[in-house]
């Protein structure tokens, strides 16, 4: 079953899935008019192909280990790293181990005025 976005005040885990990794899809926890949070889950093998946002990013290893291409450049994330991504640069993942990732997306082009 999907996970619900997030109400405000709502409170989620984000603690290391461990056995359960296998069976918990990725899930946006939720996303606004300016961010968007989500959980990425990929099985030791899995990508995610090559992409580009229009805003900056964070990707905060919780738990595994991820091959993080940007171009002709690879950093490895493990457990308890975080990258930043400045935005609009072409990115993709490979996971070396089962791996969550918590990333945080700043969408890009949206109005600056207080709501």
């Amino acid at each position: 079953m999907a996970m619900s976005h997030l109400s405000s005040g709502e409170v989620a885990s984000v603690l290391p899935l461990g056995d359960k990794l296998e069976l918990t899809p990725t899930t946006a926890f939720f996303k606004d008019e300016r961010l968007e949070v989500m959980r990425i889950v990929l099985s030791a093998g899995k990508q995610m192909p090559m992409h580009a946002v229009l805003g900056p990013i964070t990707v905060q290893c919780i738990e595994g280990e991820v091959d993080f291409s940007m171009g002709d450049a690879h950093k490895v994330i493990r457990a308890g790293d975080l990258l930043y991504l400045a935005a609009g640069i072409s990115h993709g993942l490979t996971a070396i181990k089962d791996s969550s990732l918590l990333v945080t997306v700043v969408l890009a082009g949206q109005s600056d005025k207080p709501t």
